[in-house]
């Protein structure tokens, strides 16, 4: 009889057989991938190399592709939540779901075009949405005034978050004064003197500007009668 594995190390798995799959385990390979190459579309048959398995075997823990990248969503955006400061006044509230939002998706961009696909949005990100209604309607704000805000939030975020994901915004300032020279010389006149000024931003300094004036503006919002 051969000798027995020890006591707490396990014995290996047998050459060519492959590791036991579960729903996390695919997950939690998805998001490997996703850190590991996040520009990457992700894909099924990649999801699967990551785990050693055909396709057709994720299929087995998930009913469908939609459901496979809802979950995969679900990981990415269900951290959004637990960065917003519970105690935190609505307004810092506010601020936390934008900061919060900006930073997951682009550390995994690779995401963003999966939120909304084939006339399908994914239910983690109406989730996450929701959350953001949620600290609005702690401000007072209900109806219409309720839904521009949410939308308006969402929108600005989203925009600023799609843009910095095609290229930062260092490299965007460093583009336009590459540019400078074939622009038209009217055009050139005016942005120009910016380009000094532009340079000196970088993405989190300008994302905060923005979430400010945001902030600012709901603030007139939810004290008007």
């Amino acid at each position: 009889m051969g000798e027995r594995t020890m006591r707490g190390n396990p014995a290996k798995r047998g050459p060519g057989r492959p590791a036991r799959l579960s729903r996390e385990a695919i997950l939690d390979a998805a998001l490997s991938l996703l850190e590991r190459e996040p520009r990457e579309p992700l894909t099924a048959a990649r999801i699967a190399a990551e785990v050693g398995a055909v396709p057709a075997a994720l299929y087995r823990h998930f009913a469908s592709l939609d459901e496979l990248i809802d979950g995969v969503l679900g990981k990415v955006l269900g951290a959004v939540e637990l960065d917003i400061r519970r105690r935190a006044a609505w307004p810092e509230q506010v601020r936390d779901w934008m900061t919060s939002l900006r930073d997951h998706l682009l550390r995994y961009p690779a995401v963003l075009p999966l939120i909304g696909r084939r006339g399908r949005t994914s239910p983690a990100w109406l989730d996450v949405a929701a959350v953001q209604i949620g600290i609005l309607e702690r401000a007072g704000l209900s109806g219409a005034r309720l839904a521009r805000a949410h939308l308006w939030i969402i929108e600005t975020t989203m925009g600023i978050v799609m843009q910095e994901a095609s290229l930062s915004l260092p490299d965007q300032i460093e583009n336009a004064r590459a540019s400078l020279a074939e622009m038209s010389s009217a055009g050139c006149a005016r942005y120009a003197p910016l380009v000094p000024h532009l340079a000196r931003l970088d993405g989190d300094a300008f994302f905060a500007f923005v979430a400010d004036r945001t902030i600012e503006a709901l603030v007139g919002l939810a004290e008007r009668p």
